[in-house]
């Protein structure tokens, strides 16, 4: 039976966007602002752990394009050492290692990004406005790109 069933089963195709080149800005926003990893999926269904793979894959393409800002490098920096002091602490469970441990806690909760997911959702559209009125023409939100996008931003940035 199993035989027969490996022979004649149509596996139903499962495409997803995996690419910023080809994502739309306004689901890479979706994505980033309300979490909706599903929103990847052109056809079929995937795992959790794939959605997350494929935006993981998305994100290090952004920042290999297009960095970070300062105060996100920071952050990260502050998430790194918080990282060490608790593995330090986990090993030594000392006072002096959890002091240090509550001590980049702070730090960390300090530079962690402060963002209104409503704010943030409403900022698209200006941003894109802002690149209309700059560069003199229309765009559709649902056929530009990512890329293209922080290509576009990144050009206004550098003048």
């Amino acid at each position: 039976m199993n035989i027969f069933k490996k022979i004649f089963s149509v596996e139903k195709e499962r495409m997803i966007y995996q690419s910023i080149k080809k994502l739309p800005i306004y689901i890479w926003w979706e994505i980033n602002y309300e979490g909706k990893f599903d929103k990847l999926v052109l056809e079929g269904s995937f795992s959790d752990a794939e959605l997350y793979n494929y935006y993981l894959i998305m994100l290090q393409e952004y920042y290999d394009n297009f960095g970070v800002s300062e105060e996100y490098e920071e952050f990260i920096k502050a998430k790194l050492k918080y990282t060490e002091k608790l593995a330090d602490y986990i090993v030594n469970q000392s006072n002096e290692s959890k002091m240090f441990l509550e001590m980049a806690k702070i730090e960390m909760n300090e530079l962690t990004p402060k963002e209104k997911v409503e704010k943030e959702q409403n900022e698209l559209f200006e941003y894109i406005t802002n690149i209309e009125k700059n560069f003199g023409f229309q765009i559709n939100e649902e056929e530009l790109t990512t890329y293209k996008f922080y290509a576009y931003q990144k050009s206004l940035r550098n003048g």
